[in-house]
């Protein structure tokens, strides 16, 4: 099948902007005011236990988690004067705190942010739930459990320990957790999220040689280095862990954006 590559490409050029505004969009909401998240299966785990996002591009960013509202004396409301020793501590861990908290329904309202100064966009509401105020930089206390398991110790933080920990240092640390197995990665208590194996550019590239840079649906085929972007490798059951090759497929972009969100 001939296709006109320009009109191929103007397409490409149609969805990549696309997908780059729901990336752009999803970054501004964990940089300002955070994600709302009500379940505990909505927060991303790998093995060490340490808080992730999932972003619209496959990418997984560290996040902190916190409880983004406070009941307040709409009468006797100063925000100059709040203490953050009053306010909910921040988790950087999925500590038995957090567990604890969501398994026993409380109705506060949680959001992830992936700020890395230790303050957090922050609503204080009256007894009926009317905000008073809003603080988009809140500075909070992180949980002594989550500090003790940064700093390896088997008790809960002291308050000298708390007031050290620098929310930036731990941020900036590499988490080679997902370097070894992509597979250790849990969302919620109990299921994975759907990401690529470490392995899986030497295995599309693999396939796409064998296949010799041609879509199996359309017959479109790359005839240079340029066009070779636009072949991707697609799971047909939509299991990026199973990557044996009768569950690939190689296919076109456009092919592509009409079965699966894709990734090249």
């Amino acid at each position: 099948m001939e296709l006109e590559f320009s009109m191929f490409k103007s397409f490409l050029d149609s969805v990549q902007s696309l997908t780059g505004e729901e990336l752009k969009k999803a970054k501004r909401l964990l940089e300002k005011e955070g994600k709302d998240i009500s379940d505990i299966d909505e927060i991303f785990a790998n093995n060490n236990g340490e808080l992730f996002e999932l972003l619209p591009d496959g990418t997984l960013i560290r996040v902190n988690l916190y409880i983004a509202t406070k009941e307040v004396d709409r009468y006797h409301f100063n925000i100059n004067t709040i203490d953050k020793e009053d306010l909910f501590k921040y988790h950087i861990y999925k500590c038995k705190t957090i567990s604890k908290m969501f398994n026993s329904g409380r109705k506060h309202r949680y959001k992830i942010n992936n700020r890395d100064d230790g303050t957090f966009y922050y609503k204080f509401t009256d007894n009926i739930g009317n905000v008073v105020e809003i603080n988009e930089n809140q500075e909070l206390n992180i949980c002594k459990n989550c500090l003790a398991k940064y700093l390896g110790k088997k008790t809960a933080a002291n308050d000298k320990e708390v007031n050290n920990f620098k929310l930036k240092d731990f941020h900036q640390q590499e988490s080679n957790f997902f370097t070894e197995d992509i597979s250790k990665l849990e969302k919620g208590e109990y299921a994975k999220p759907n990401t690529y194996t470490k392995f899986w550019n030497k295995i599309s590239t693999q396939l796409k040689i064998k296949k010799d840079y041609t879509c199996e649906n359309c017959g479109f085929k790359a005839n240079s280095e340029y066009e070779k972007r636009y072949i991707h490798t697609h799971h047909i059951n939509g299991d990026k862990q199973n990557n044996y090759e009768d569950n690939l497929k190689v296919l076109c972009i456009k092919c592509h954006s009409e079965v699966d969100y894709f990734h090249s």
